[in-house]
């Protein structure tokens, strides 16, 4: 009890300061509350696909108010198509800002007074969330989680599994990797924009760092390969043999060490635009000439890139980097304690298990999405005009297979920040590379006292 106030506290911190793991997605978030009346529809005609068992309830005869806490507004998006199925079910969701998640969720739990019966855990975060008792689990009866699995991606489910082995939390979305890369400056300086041959020709980091040589040879240093090297940093997180933590002691990863050396070659070569992730010279390269690609999950597409691809739409493709990635994610459970669980689960079921509503949802919004089936039905769709006809989701289709298992720990929101921290300090000349290492290993040690750093 006294290990998790400290993480509590820590985290309150944290989040105070750090958005979400999706970077700009969560910028745009504002506390608001969504009637059901206000929803989007997403999943107009969507069907329940489920086989209703004769003793279960029908749909029409549920009844009641369920209330929905998310650090994002995409759950009110599936409330109409909801509301088809259960027209008797109100569904209140909050959207409270990522950096106010934790702070405000913990003490309405703990005191049981407007606790919401659905909340969201954000990647940074979520492991906490499961390997506490907050959630309700999913496993036995009436879930009946198993049902599932079979089509739910394995990165999903692990992550939302806790260390017993209970289901706690489900997700409507997946988010593997990629290089988003630029066709016509690969076409003019590399010789093809074939999306396998430039995999071909990103498949190492010291290949990846040659064509970033050759882009600013052949084009007089006008051409950057990076919007910025932080990007590589949702590479290289899932490029670990171990998460952060394990037993209590702080692992650093062989590839972590690796990547600082990484993002100072490309610092002092001048391979990227010198700018962080989400500001506005970043953002403004999606329609620049200048830069080649963003190393980003299935969100930098949905969110960065598609919507901003004006005069570069049909210039755009997919390849794969180094190693196969997945970064970010939302996912969500029943509060153990709720008195509305039937017709919380209901609603989970509906966002997070059905194919037709997760269908519609993908379909209008682009997302990649949790269920096996839903992706490998788009991929036989017609493909992205901003990624010149490509599909996107026959590409990450075959990265998911590739992913490595799951290794977030319940301490990575502040964990991950301190160590880009170190990077930075390295990659700028302000500290040598022992220094920060041990910068990074000191400030774990400061903001995780039960944490063991060697």
């Amino acid at each position: 009890m006294k290990k998790a106030l400290q993480l509590l506290i820590v985290l309150a911190v944290v989040f105070s300061m750090v958005g979400c793991s999706t970077g700009g997605k969560d910028t745009k978030k504002t506390s608001e509350s969504v009637s059901v009346t206000e929803s989007a529809s997403v999943t107009e005609g969507a069907t329940e696909t489920k086989v209703t068992d004769a003793a279960e309830t029908p749909p029409e005869e549920l009844s009641g108010k369920i209330v929905v806490w998310s650090s994002g507004d995409e759950l009110s998006r599936f409330v109409e198509g909801f509301n088809k199925i259960y027209p008797n079910i109100e569904v209140d969701i909050t959207v409270i800002p990522n950096s106010d998640f934790l702070t405000k969720l913990e003490p309405a739990l703990a005191s049981g007074a407007d606790a919401p019966d659905i909340f969201t855990g954000e990647s940074d975060y979520v492991k906490y969330l499961v390997d506490t008792d907050y959630w309700q689990d999913l496993s036995g009866e009436p879930y009946n989680i198993g049902q599932y699995k079979e089509n739910i991606w394995d990165y999903v489910l692990n992550v939302g599994t806790d260390n017993a082995g209970a289901v706690k939390a489900l997700s409507f979305q997946a988010s593997p990797g990629s290089v988003i890369y630029r066709r016509d400056i690969a076409l003019k300086y590399l010789g093809t924009d074939d999306p396998k041959e430039i995999s071909a020709k990103l498949s190492s980091y010291d290949k990846m760092l040659e064509v970033a040589q050759t882009l600013q040879t052949a084009s007089d240093g006008k051409v950057k390969m990076f919007a910025s090297w932080q990007d590589i940093y949702n590479m290289q997180f899932s490029n670990r043999s171990s998460g952060w933590v394990v037993d209590d002691t702080l692992q650093i990863d062989p590839t972590m060490k690796d990547f600082f050396d990484i993002a100072k070659t490309i610092t002092e070569k001048g391979y990227d635009l010198n700018t962080d992730p989400w500001s506005g010279v970043w953002s403004a390269a999606v329609e620049s000439e200048d830069t080649f690609c963003y190393v980003l999950p299935t969100w930098g597409y949905q969110f960065l890139v598609k919507p901003n691809a004006v005069t570069t739409s049909g210039k755009w493709a997919l390849a794969e980097g180094p190693v196969p990635y997945v970064k970010g994610g939302t996912w969500l459970g029943i509060w153990k304690d709720s008195p509305n669980k039937e017709l919380a689960w209901k609603f989970l079921e509906y966002a997070t298990c059905n194919a037709d509503s997760l269908k519609a949802y993908a379909k209008e919004y682009g997302e990649y999405v949790s269920l096996k089936s839903v992706d490998q039905d788009l991929a036989t769709e017609k493909g992205e005009d901003v990624l010149g006809g490509q599909n996107l989701y026959e590409f990450y289709n075959e990265e998911m297979t590739k992913v490595p298992a799951n290794s977030m720990t319940a301490y990575d929101g502040q964990i991950n920040s301190m160590y880009l921290n170190a990077v930075k300090a390295y990659a700028s000349n302000a500290l040598g590379l022992e220094d920060a290492l041990q910068q990074f290993k000191d400030d774990v040690s400061n903001a995780y006292p039960n944490i063991k750093v060697n």
